[in-house]
């Protein structure tokens, strides 16, 4: 796609559609038929990302009926004048109200008991995020990423609570794959929200019999330690998916796993987090103390 119709749709925008903005880069909201140029990059650098790592449609490009109404939160370099990295995201309360369970792209992969949305309230869901290849070495574009969802949840107080699929892609041996699944299944037992999703592909463990993994998961206290034995059975030594890392560090939780045979066999975890029980200090990294403060306040967090 030429820079300079990206350019044009960038320029178009309003100004406070420009969330963050930091060096090089800065992070932008808008929707699809506001920046058609920019959906049709961001729709194929997915896919060129995705297959990157084992995953993809097979597709041209990456793109679905969801884009239409969903937010895209993208990142952009501005010295390079070039698309980087996208999020999506969408206010759950809008699309039940408007279309049912149907409109939401996580319905694709699970089934929600209508209970599941009445517990948890208004939320965001999250998906689709990639950071192009040659920009996955550097923490910067993933950390900007997640401080434009935390402005953008500023602006949107209403929606405590983010929940969405994180692959867990083919490219991971199987035995990492199962000992990951494992790792969350043995801690999501008696969870009341678990309960009321059920993916639409289960995933069937077949290496680990059940007393191996109950026995290897009981003694890992955490995802660090989870990591090292993940590390040591990839052959390029790589260890938890990156997003799984970064969903833990505000307090997510895993609810459940679907195989999705659409998308490259790619493992997919549910995960939800409430912002309303993240560590302060934690929310202040993404939100800034201000906007951390206003969304404590509008909560009513001591």
């Amino acid at each position: 796609m030429p820079k300079e119709l990206l350019a044009c749709d960038l320029g178009a925008l309003r100004a406070e559609r420009c969330l963050v903005q930091n060096g090089e880069f800065a992070v932008y909201a808008a929707q699809a038929a506001e920046v058609p140029h920019l959906m049709q990059e961001i729709a194929r650098l997915r896919e060129l990302t995705f297959r990157h790592a084992g995953e993809g449609t097979g597709k041209r490009s990456d793109l679905d009926r969801f884009d239409r109404y969903y937010w895209h939160l993208f990142l952009w370099n501005r010295a390079k004048e070039e698309l980087v990295g996208a999020y999506r995201a969408v206010n759950t309360a809008k699309v039940l109200e408007r279309e049912g369970r149907k409109g939401l792209y996580t319905s694709t992969l699970f089934r929600y008991d209508e209970r599941f949305f009445a517990t948890i309230g208004p939320a965001l869901e999250l998906g689709r995020s990639f950071v192009r290849p040659e920009y996955q070495r550097q923490y910067a574009p993933l950390l900007l990423l997640w401080k434009g969802i935390g402005r953008f949840i500023i602006s949107h107080p209403e929606t405590p609570v983010l929940f969405g699929a994180v692959s867990i892609s083919n490219t991971y041996n199987r035995v990492s794959r199962e000992l990951i699944y494992s790792f969350f299944e043995s801690r999501r037992q008696g969870d009341r929200l678990a309960g009321l999703v059920e993916p639409r592909q289960a995933f069937r463990p077949e290496r680990l019999r059940r007393w191996d993994w109950r026995t290897v998961t009981r003694a890992l206290r955490d995802l660090e330690e989870l990591s090292e034995p993940i590390a040591d059975v990839e052959i390029d030594g790589k260890g938890l998916p990156i997003l799984l890392k970064q969903y833990a560090k505000i307090g997510g939780r895993l609810l459940g796993c679907n195989l999705d045979r659409k998308f490259s066999d790619v493992l997919d975890g549910l995960v939800m987090v409430d912002l309303r029980q993240t560590e302060a200090s934690v929310l202040e990294r993404y939100m800034g103390r201000e906007g951390a403060a206003a969304f404590g306040r509008y909560h009513g967090l001591g």
